[in-house]
């Protein structure tokens, strides 16, 4: 092949139908390896609601009649919107000709002609562009705006979103305070996550918890400070498939697409984090055109996509207090109260916010939406006056400490 003579679209349009077997689609290369941990929704050309029913109970005691008293729960409607992505390629053929004599080698240039490796090199380049849009893109409606981060709504961005209006937060139990992950605390404060977690959670299937690739490598040298020991030999500490502690039910999902230093942390299921788009074909979809130029190669082609959380209930997903991105404003804020009188503690001195169903020790802290209120309350202890609620208003990456003294009764 003569690289240096125009392109022929004609032979371009013959090697795709005739090798569309082995064509590349943009979900299957570089965005599988996060693409695989979520579920697939087909047939979305505009949106669809994911309908959760939540906290039901159908069960009493006999009494002699049917009063039909109890309730299967609330629904609790998500929507799960997809948005067009455009895939758009202009440039002169002969620029990769050497690429592709090195990357098709001998024979196998009958079989994967140089239009076909154009249109797959195409395929590749979207999927990598979509890898790292996955959790950060926000969609914008400025027609000014035209990358695909600004083209649909990630995950991290739809979870960001929960948390501004409350639905993700300490009081609704589906956010667990790890604080800062480091190298000596990462395995107990990951599995303190997976064990905060409701009975029914841990008996799921395709568990997942989320972390980005920095967290796996912090999590594996913890591992190796541990110093685990197997027949005479050092285990091997490299890659981590599953949380210890969890009995292989929750699987070490690394991330290669979360901001740099990110220490966010998502532990759900499989079937609960949900990918939308229209047809499969569409990520196979470039299509060559002719721009007037014989030397110039163009093409291009459409998807739409888009994520969603099934359902952010305590008993189905959960999120760590780090936020998705650390150069961005940390939404929460943070509230730690310390119990001064030690005899108290022994007492069953304890602290929760208003609402929480969970009473917790001295010292211990919450993170908690910043900007809004929240009322602090004392569990009573024998022998001792139950100080009064406090009320504060975090600011958003800050640390409110509230002390409090229980005093002897009188």
């Amino acid at each position: 092949m003569d690289f240096k003579l125009p392109i022929d679209i004609t032979a371009v349009l013959t090697a795709v139908k005739k090798h569309k077997d082995i064509l590349k689609a943009v979900d299957k290369l570089d965005a599988n390896e996060v693409l695989r941990h979520f579920t697939p929704i087909p047939g979305i050309t505009d949106s669809i609601e994911l309908g959760k029913v939540e906290g039901g109970t159908v069960s009493g005691k006999y009494i002699g009649s049917f009063e039909a008293g109890k309730s299967q729960g609330k629904i609790v409607p998500r929507r799960l919107i997809v948005r067009p992505v455009v895939m758009e390629m202009a440039d002169e053929p002969e620029r990769y000709r050497r690429t592709y004599i090195a990357e098709v080698p001998g024979s196998l240039r009958k079989e994967h002609p140089f239009e076909l490796w154009l249109i797959n090199h195409g395929h590749e380049l979207a999927s990598n562009d979509l890898l790292f849009a996955i959790f950060t893109a926000r969609y914008s409606a400025n027609a000014e705006d035209k990358d695909i981060t600004d083209a649909f709504d990630g995950l991290g961005i739809i979870l960001e979103d929960g948390k501004k209006v409350g639905d993700i937060s300490s009081t609704e139990g589906n956010v667990y305070a790890t604080g800062e992950l480091t190298r000596a605390n990462i395995g107990e404060k990951l599995l303190e996550m997976w064990r905060h977690m409701p009975k029914t959670f841990k008996r799921k299937r395709n568990i997942k918890m989320f972390i980005s690739d920095d967290l796996g490598d912090m999590y594996d040298d913890w591992r190796k400070d541990e110093g685990t020991i197997i027949i005479g030999m050092k285990e091997d500490t490299s890659d981590t498939q599953h949380l210890l502690g969890s009995n292989n039910r929750c699987e070490l999902v690394r991330l290669p697409n979360l901001p740099d230093n990110s220490q966010f942390v998502m532990l759900t299921t499989k079937e609960n984090v949900c990918y939308g788009f229209d047809k499969e074909s569409d990520f196979k979809s470039i299509r060559p055109f002719s721009s007037g130029n014989p030397y110039k190669f163009t093409a291009a082609g459409k998807y739409v996509i888009g994520f969603q959380v099934v359902s952010v209930h305590k008993s189905e997903f959960c999120v760590n207090d780090r936020p998705l991105d650390p150069a961005g404003t940390n939404e929460f804020g943070y509230i730690q109260v310390t119990i001064s009188t030690d005899e108290a503690i022994n007492n069953g001195a304890k602290w929760r916010i208003q609402g929480e169903e969970m009473w917790r020790e001295s010292g211990t802290y919450v993170a908690v939406a910043g900007g809004t209120e929240y009322t602090v309350e004392f569990s009573e202890a024998a022998g001792y006056t139950t100080p009064a609620a406090v009320k504060k208003t975090p600011a958003k990456g800050a640390t409110e400490t509230i002390t409090q003294a229980y005093t002897l009764a009188e």
